[in-house]
């Protein structure tokens, strides 16, 4: 059997974080969570992830400082990133998502369903 793919939620709320933890652990993906973009850029140095899923709202940086630093890694640049937040998605932060690479962006509250699609389009279970 094949080993998990692993995804890194990086989200400081941590219910809706354990929530979307264990919706993707049901599908069968592995799961680690960080609660800000410190801790976030630790795991992913340390880790090899399939996928990062990033709030934008973080503490200790911001989200799209931790995606800045993520493609500035050389091998850690190519890991797919969805952006999942909060905020109201504008111009602005499609913009900073589309220069970034961002494979896909969801606002909170997410339909579970097409955000578990969506991933799996992007990293295959």
């Amino acid at each position: 059997m094949s080993e998990k793919k692993k995804i890194l939620i990086v989200e400081d709320e941590t219910d809706f974080a354990k929530i979307v933890r264990m919706r993707l652990e049901s599908v069968g993906y592995a799961v680690s969570v960080a609660v800000d973009a410190y801790q976030g850029t630790q795991m992913i140095v340390k880790n090899d992830y399939d996928l990062v899923i990033l709030d934008l709202g973080l503490p200790a940086g911001g989200g799209f400082a931790l995606l800045e630093r993520i493609r500035n890694m050389p091998a850690k640049s190519a890991i797919p990133v969805v952006i999942l937040t909060g905020k109201t998605i504008d111009d602005e932060i499609r913009a900073k998502a589309k220069a970034n690479d961002v494979a896909a962006i969801f606002s909170k509250p997410y339909d579970s369903k097409e955000f578990v699609r969506k991933l799996k389009s992007i990293v295959p279970v």
